[in-house]
């Protein structure tokens, strides 16, 4: 007879937030509004628009016509939070959805660019990897422009390995990074596709 177990997800989220950082920052777990108004406001201060080939965005017709897709998209686990300045203020949010039954992928993280480069990032990461497994995921994807160097390198120091390449019409070309969390799955994966010197590198 199988025993029926259910996380406790909220939880787990008070034991990893908020998220105290240095300089009085905080990371908080937020509702979708709040992270959505944040993007709508900050958006093109965060990735303005550097490409020389314009990308793919959906008409409003047709973005109308998507709704019913998007409540069916709504029921999966998301994940939402806020970076605050020490007055409270938002600074950056963080969103991100589960991509299949054992992988979380980190869909959105945004800083504006006055608050970039401080160790946000990076100690969030942290935080919820930790979180995540704790959860039962195992894995983690993102996906991030292959130019995009301070990232690339800051996930590979942080465990994570590259899974793929895609050329997207709606984000050009991303490089998807995979961060695996138990480690018998981890060594499984570097002996098929790399090798085994590396774990420990």
């Amino acid at each position: 007879m199988t025993k029926n177990t259910t996380i406790d997800m909220d939880a787990l989220r008070q034991k990893y937030f908020p998220l105290k950082l240095k300089g009085g920052l905080t990371v908080r777990t937020a509702t979708k509004k709040e992270v959505m108004d944040l993007i709508a406001k900050s958006y093109d201060k965060v990735f303005p628009d550097r490409g020389e080939t314009p990308c793919f965005r959906l008409s409003p017709e047709r973005r109308k016509k998507a709704q019913e897709f998007w409540k069916m998209y709504d029921v999966l686990h998301h994940e939402w939070f806020l970076f605050l300045d020490p007055k409270g203020t938002p600074i950056g949010w963080h969103m991100g959805e589960a991509e299949d039954f054992q992988t979380f992928y980190m869909r959105n993280t945004g800083i504006l660019p006055k608050y970039q480069g401080k160790g946000i990032y990076g100690n969030f990461l942290k935080a919820f990897s930790s979180y995540l497994k704790a959860l039962g995921y195992e894995r983690i994807s993102s996906q991030h422009k292959p130019t995009n160097k301070s990232i690339l390198i800051l996930k590979l120091k942080q465990g994570f390995v590259i899974g793929g390449f895609e050329m997207n019409e709606n984000w050009g070309a991303l490089v998807k990074m995979v961060k695996i969390l138990p480690e018998d799955r981890r060594e499984s994966f570097y002996r098929q596709f790399g090798d085994k010197v590396h774990l420990s590198q």
